[in-house]
């Protein structure tokens, strides 16, 4: 018979053809940084947790990519993350020989357009990413002895803001409570807000995980705070998952559950749906254009892969990540999953409450 015969063959021709051109891109990728360097920008200062996972991975990505090009960590600082990430975004060559490392709450700048961020993500291809909760804990002056009596607690429940957007998945959990509490501006970062929380002057604080457990649980074990909830995961059917750093903690959506006998539901679950993905999945994420040379983005999969099974590295993050796990290959799909999702009314919704209860402006 001789169309199978034919067909057969076509596609035989066609999957050598396919063959050829991967195995010469992969050719191509070997090539493509022998004798170059890559600059890592860091829009942030050093010491804290983005510079720490942008110079975890600058130390061991080049080793694993194909030229074994050094990878230089650069902190670019200034206007809260503005001034690197807009030189990444506009003032570098879109050759691969630039990568940068954003937080998750500066992708969440990004993402709502932050007046003066010039940021596109659409524009970017993430890298690798690592993930971080955060953990809500009240002050036992609050007068509640479990989680499921948060709205009969009394007296002024004060949160202490940093930066707004920085706290957004915090802010949003409360708002989707219908929670009274007031906030209180002027605090330099989440540092500053958990020594006021520490002696009393705050009712209620939002930390990294680590940081609670670290700093917090002391408090809980003197008897002064409680924890409320972890802000959770939300998986890729937009369920509720908890943290694996405190398992047997309730997450916010489990907690309204548990109040009100049924999740959330309208925009304000669709914001938290949005908003704790980008931000909780992307405690770190090495972001590169999307346009350069596709030999160029070949390598640095090459060196991702070759970097996440290194023994020596697996034992630097964990030591540096406390227990998540790194974000790479199809599981970085998350991350602009999150993004698609959003539709344009969440975005108002978001933007209109940071404008109106804080000022924050956006393009």
């Amino acid at each position: 018979m001789p169309m199978p015969k034919t067909r057969s063959l076509t596609a035989l021709a066609a999957g050598l053809a396919l063959a050829t051109v991967g195995l010469a891109g992969t050719a191509q990728a070997a090539d493509y940084y022998d004798g170059k360097n890559i600059r890592m920008i860091i829009p942030f200062s050093p010491g804290g947790g983005t510079d720490t996972f942008g110079r975890l991975i600058s130390q061991y990505l080049g080793k694993h990519i194909p030229g074994e090009p050094t990878i230089v960590a650069e902190n670019v600082t200034g206007a809260g993350g503005l001034l690197g990430s807009n030189e990444f975004a506009e003032r570098v060559d879109r050759d691969g020989t630039t990568l940068m490392t954003a937080s998750g709450h500066l992708n969440l700048r990004a993402f709502l357009g932050l007046k003066g961020l010039r940021l596109d993500l659409d524009e970017l291809e993430p890298v690798v990413a690592a993930p971080m909760g955060h953990v809500t804990a009240i002050s036992t002056q609050a007068g509640i002895e479990d989680p499921s009596e948060l709205l009969e607690a009394r007296g002024r429940l004060t949160k202490g803001i940093t930066d707004p957007v920085g706290l957004l998945e915090s802010l949003v959990a409360l708002e989707m409570f219908d929670l009274e509490y007031r906030a209180v501006p002027g605090y330099g970062g989440r540092g500053d807000t958990r020594i006021a929380f520490e002696r009393g002057e705050l009712m209620i604080n939002t930390q990294s995980t680590p940081a609670y457990l670290n700093s917090v649980v002391p408090l809980v074990d003197e008897g002064r705070a409680m924890p409320l909830y972890a802000i959770g995961f939300i998986d890729a059917d937009g369920n509720p998952v908890r943290d694996p750093a405190v398992p047997d903690m309730i997450t916010a959506p489990e907690l309204y559950e548990q109040i009100h006998g049924e999740l959330p539901s309208g925009t304000i679950w669709e914001a938290f749906k949005v908003t704790v993905p980008l931000v909780q999945n992307t405690r770190g994420t090495v972001w590169a254009h999307g346009d350069i040379p596709e030999e160029a983005m070949e390598a640095l999969r090459i060196g991702v892969e070759g970097m996440v099974n290194d023994p020596d590295f697996q034992a630097a993050a964990g030591n540096i990540l406390e227990g998540y796990d790194i974000m790479w290959g199809d599981d970085l799909g998350q991350i602009k999953a999150s993004m698609d999702a959003a539709s344009p009314e969440v975005l108002d919704f978001l933007r209109d409450m940071l404008n109106e209860r804080f000022g924050t402006e956006f393009d």
